[in-house]
């Protein structure tokens, strides 16, 4: 057996779908068998916001998906061929050789919400995404919820789809996390904060979040809360316009702070620093912040909706998606209670170790070899 991963998607992720593939291929690799090959392609992949450009990209994407991927996977000897980011080539025979294909679908977003993807872009993956994803040898979901949803919406077999929980991101384990923050974001330095980390997309749910801590913030007025997070290249997916508008409407301007993108230790820093994690998402295939916020030993918030219970378990205080009193409460039970705040540290600590990307990596390499 030998594994071909396509990584042309390392090129444009960077939220959960580049963590996935970054440490799952880390782990996989640490494997004392694996045979793994990783396929990209050799032309840079157009990022800007020129329309004809995009459109000519698309069509560079596909070509790649099915002509280019498939024909340099049987180059290289492949036996399998593994995509993370749902497509795959339709036709699984070239010239003479054949390929086992695998899927990876992060959730159900296509079919729940198509509203925010482009009509043409949409239109292809139902036209040749679904298709070739329903001709795969594997398709893996990451939770027990993902797959449910995707086999709501098509009839997919479902002896075919086979769960594998994904794990936290790695980030270091700073010695002086507070020097790090310092040289980042000093005004955060000492300060008691609320952190949330996801890109700033409409179904977060971030305008919940400020409303709720806004009434926090009226009792706690040194407390601050800290957006981490890109705004979407799609305007579709867009809520950062919302999110400004709620903050100078609730006049939290000087209690917000927003960061983007931030690197590993940045990244680390912000979480090792942190008071407590809130995540009021209203769709997660997985919701991988939730295990990074375990990870660096904090309290967690988190909506009871979607996957979210499934990975944080009895680990995280719940509410409802929408109910701002009930998130409110949750924030102030933690802010004020001390021992229930050390109890779900606890909790997401040992919830935290039924996740592993090595884990991951060996029932996906035991999967394919049964193929």
């Amino acid at each position: 057996m030998k594994v071909g991963i396509d990584i042309r998607d390392l090129q444009i992720a960077q939220t959960g779908a580049k963590t996935y593939l970054v440490e799952l291929i880390k782990a996989w690799q640490n494997l004392p068998n694996a045979n793994i090959v990783l396929l990209d392609t050799q032309r840079k992949v157009y990022r800007g916001s020129n329309k004809f450009l995009k459109a000519l990209e698309h069509i560079r994407f596909f070509w790649w998906k099915q002509i280019t991927l498939p024909r340099l996977a049987l180059k290289n000897n492949c036996t399998h061929l593994f995509c993370t980011d749902f497509f795959l080539p339709y036709k699984k025979r070239w010239n003479s050789g054949s390929l086992k294909t695998i899927a990876v679908l992060h959730d159900a977003f296509f079919w729940e919400s198509p509203e925010h993807y482009n009509a043409i872009w949409l239109k292809l993956f139902h036209l040749i995404g679904v298709p070739a994803a329903k001709k795969a040898d594997l398709l893996i979901v990451p939770t027990e919820y993902a797959k449910q949803r995707i086999l709501h919406f098509e009839n997919f077999a479902p002896h075919k789809i086979l769960v594998v929980h994904e794990a936290a991101k790695t980030l270091p384990i700073l010695s002086d996390p507070q020097t790090k923050l310092a040289s980042l974001v000093p005004q955060l330095v000492g300060q008691k904060y609320f952190l949330h980390v996801g890109v700033l997309e409409k179904r977060k749910n971030i305008t919940t979040l400020l409303a709720a801590f806004a009434q926090v913030y009226k009792n706690n007025p040194a407390l601050k809360l800290v957006l981490v997070g890109n705004t979407p290249v799609k305007e579709k997916l867009n809520d950062a316009p919302y999110i400004n508008a709620c903050i100078k409407q609730l006049q939290l301007e000087d209690a917000i702070v927003r960061l983007g993108y931030l690197e590993a230790e940045e990244l680390a820093s912000v979480y090792q620093c942190a008071f407590a994690y809130v995540f009021p998402s209203m769709n997660e295939g997985f919701g991988l912040p939730v295990l990074e916020a375990f990870n660096a030993g904090l309290a967690v918030i988190c909506a009871n909706n979607s996957a979210l219970p499934e990975v944080a378990g009895n680990a995280a205080l719940y509410f409802a998606p929408h109910d701002v009193q009930a998130l409110f409460n949750g924030m102030q039970s933690i802010l004020t209670d001390a021992s229930l705040q050390k109890d779900l540290v606890q909790k997401g600590k040992e919830r935290l170790a039924l996740f592993s990307w090595t884990k991951a990596a060996k029932e996906i390499e035991t999967a394919l070899s049964k193929l």
